[in-house]
């Protein structure tokens, strides 16, 4: 058989492939929900990110396959899912006249597992990660413009998974000669081969700590796992001796500066209305925003330590989800870099685990957002924390920057609010945000961040040192008067 004859076997047989997905999707997708934990996203999160949650180039799965004939950017993935089945094949199978058994065999093997037969979509997706992982060119998919990166979105989305075990039985029955020497078992190799796609070394290094291949849902569930490890694993580095005698002196330096303004909150707080005071702001169990726990001398730091992730896990910094309030009034929070790949990871990461499966991933993710989405009210709060390097944004003004950081956390909080309080009571924040809202509800706080709030538009630190300045000049003049009398 030649060469053109295999191409237009192969295109057959994705039109069939694709036409069966189509008519099966409702019912496999019952299926999935019970069974592989891939599922639409409720109506109640889409109605508000929309783009979030539908994959931009590449349809995997059963729930967007009509949506693979009917939109530009998908038709160019179908035929991208269609080059990649013959590159995977010639693989381990030089001569093409021996693919068509290959691609039959493939079919029998998953339609043995599994109802729709979703082998364009498994060889496509272990196609690219062997792609990834060995460094070979993809000049197709670099042909697409910033279709790497939108791939990258696309593999992650709730609604664009298949089953792991189509990806393992797939793996099982390929032959892949850059691995031979490896000498890894196949589903040992998968999880390493997704894992090095999601965050590069990084990520295939955590494969000992996370779940095994069998026991894993799909790619956005292990995406989930190896965040949910890297941030328990995450412990602050230990201070040297003489850093922690700067910072001793630093925080001296700070309260001394305060101490004049402390002067100033007994005369100015009995006058302020009651309308602009705290309690009418805030709740009991509200958390205070960037700013105002700034006012409250609340210090954010961005966390040390950490390998720097790639692949889009480098979105979340190289310690996603870590955050820590040390007694120093310290909170430390990761860093994360603001672009177009960020909102559609968090937002699927969330829908996963407020699925029917929840009890598979717990809540870490929607707990970080929901207080990034606290702390960021406006864009001064956005300011707070772009000046701390929690929040990295590039490509505006920094006016416009703060404005960009505020809508985000505006738009990914939206799909926090949904869920219930008692689920953050649980979280691994209960302790942190205890901590935060007793503070705010301590009376001196309370009463110095109402006058700061209220009575000052210019920096705390200015006006600090302006108080702090006159009350030296009034000393020395005192002083001086003295010794002239």
């Amino acid at each position: 058989m030649s060469a053109d004859e295999i191409t237009i076997h192969v295109d057959c047989l994705a039109r069939c492939l694709a036409q069966q997905q189509d008519a099966a999707a409702t019912e496999q997708h019952r299926n999935m929900v019970s069974t592989h934990c891939v599922s639409r996203v409720p109506n109640y999160l889409r109605a508000n990110n929309p783009d979030g949650y539908t994959p931009g180039l590449v349809a995997i799965g059963p729930l967007h396959a009509r949506d693979a004939g009917e939109r530009g950017r998908l038709r160019q993935g179908h035929r991208l899912k269609m080059a990649y089945l013959n590159s995977l094949i010639s693989r381990g199978h030089p001569d093409a006249s021996g693919h068509l058994a290959v691609i039959q065999g493939y079919v029998r093997l998953v339609a043995a597992r599994e109802r729709e037969m979703l082998v364009l979509d498994g060889c496509f997706i272990l196609e690219h990660l062997v792609n990834v992982a060995t460094g070979r060119e993809e000049p197709s998919l670099h042909a697409i413009p910033f279709g790497p990166a939108q791939l990258s979105v696309d593999l992650v989305l709730s609604e664009n998974q298949i089953p792991f075990f189509v990806l393992l039985d797939l793996i099982k029955s390929t032959r892949l000669p850059e691995f031979d020497s490896a000498g890894f078992d196949p589903p040992v190799l998968l999880v390493k081969l997704v894992l090095f796609y999601l965050a590069g070394e990084v990520g295939r290094d955590m494969s000992d700590v996370l779940p095994p291949a069998d026991a894993v849902c799909h790619i956005l569930h292990l995406l989930h796992a190896m965040v949910g490890a890297a941030r328990t694993r995450w412990e602050p580095p230990p201070r040297t001796q003489g850093g922690a005698a700067l910072e001793m002196m630093q925080e001296a330096a700070r309260l001394l500066r305060r101490v004049p303004l402390l002067l100033l909150v007994p005369l100015l707080y009995p006058i302020l209305p009651e309308e602009l005071r705290w309690r009418a702001s805030y709740g009991r169990e509200d958390l205070p925003s960037a700013s105002d726990l700034k006012r409250m001398w609340v210090r954010f730091k961005k966390v040390r330590g950490g390998k720097a992730a790639s692949g889009i896990a480098s979105v979340l910094g190289p310690v996603p989800l870590a955050v820590k309030l040390s007694h120093e009034d310290r909170l430390q929070l990761p860093q994360l870099r603001i672009e177009f790949r960020v909102a559609p990871l968090l937002l699927n990461l969330m829908a996963f685990e407020q699925s029917a499966e929840q009890q598979l991933a717990g809540a870490d993710v929607s707990a970080y957002v929901w207080l990034m989405a606290k702390l960021v009210q406006s864009p001064e709060d956005a300011g707070v924390l772009v000046a701390a390097e929690v929040v990295v944004h590039g490509g505006a003004a920094r006016s416009e920057s703060k404005e960009d950081v505020a809508w985000f956390f505006r738009r990914v909080g939206t799909a926090r609010e949904v869920a219930g309080q008692e689920e953050l009571d649980k979280s691994y924040l209960e302790e942190t945000l205890r901590k935060l809202r007793d503070r705010s509800h301590h009376p001196l706080f309370m009463m110095w961040a109402d006058v700061s709030r209220n009575y000052f538009t210019v920096p705390w630190g200015v006006v600090a040192e302006f108080v702090t300045i006159l009350s030296f000049v009034a000393s020395v003049l005192q002083i001086y008067t003295t010794f002239k009398k």
